[in-house]
Parts: structure tokens; C-alpha cells; sequence
């Protein structure tokens, strides 16, 4: 496999997402925190503007840092979601304030959707191109 195919990423899907399937925990449509998805980084950067004394002073706190970065995500990488109920087990409407309580309230479920945004293999044609013609085949035989 050349390199460019082994490590060419899909712009659509970076910025499109991918879904990211947690069973009984719901689906998420995951873009990519990073690479193509422009909006991420330029989220990011305004957001942290305000801190950079307290960053450069390492004097922000980790509940602040988790705070501002779980905002990001919820609005730039977490794109929607299936499935996904409240502490009450009711359906959880998809939104930017829903989405950031959720992930500072269950700190391991953003650790998991990070990991899925972070990893560039996850976003690589190759990958992508594999999964589609899996589907393609069950969908196929079934």
C-alpha cells in the first residue's frame, strides 16, 4: 500500500463526521477534532483567547480546561446523536447546552468520543473505503 493511501484522510467525513456506535449508550456523529474541520481549531482559539495568561501561567484550572474544551466539541465535533437518554433515562434532545453538560457530567464518555475524534486512522480513505464495502456486502447478503 503506498503511503498516500495508507494515510490519506477523507476532508468529507473529517468535517461530516463518522459514527461513532456506544450500544446502549446511543450513536454519535463524530467529526474530526482537527485535520480538515476547520471550525474546530478556530473554536478553539477563540475560546482560549481569553485564558492564554492563565494557560501560559499554567494557572487555569482542569475543570476550566475541561470545561471550555467540552464546549468545542459539543459545538464543532459532536455533530448529532441517536439514542442518547438524560440521568432521568428520557431521550435527550441534541443541542450545544445538552451536548457540553454531558460530557463534563460523564468525563469517560468524553475521553471516548476525544479518542475517536483524535485518531486521523479513523478518517483515512482506506478505512473508510473498507467499512463501506463491508456494508455494502451484509446489506447485500442479508
Amino acid at each position: 500500500m503506498g503511503t498516500y493511501r495508507q494515510f490519506q484522510t477523507s476532508a468529507r467525513h473529517e468535517q461530516e463526521g463518522i459514527e461513532l456506535d456506544l450500544g446502549e449508550a446511543g450513536i454519535f456523529r463524530i467529526a474530526r477534532a482537527g485535520g480538515a474541520n476547520k471550525r474546530y481549531q478556530k473554536r478553539l482559539e477563540a475560546l482560549l483567547k481569553p485564558y492564554r495568561r492563565a494557560i501560559q501561567t499554567e494557572t487555569m484550572s482542569n475543570e476550566k480546561a475541561q470545561e471550555l474544551l467540552a464546549q468545542v466539541y459539543a459545538e464543532t465535533v459532536i455533530l448529532g446523536w441517536d439514542n442518547v437518554t438524560g440521568p432521568d433515562d428520557e431521550p435527550l434532545e441534541f443541542n450545544v447546552e445538552n451536548c457540553t453538560k454531558l460530557l463534563i457530567d460523564l468525563p469517560d464518555l468524553f475521553r471516548t468520543i476525544r479518542e475517536t475524534a483524535e485518531n486521523a486512522a479513523l478518517y483515512r480513505e482506506t478505512i473508510l473505503e473498507e467499512d463501506a464495502g463491508n456494508s455494502e456486502t451484509s446489506s447485500s447478503t442479508s
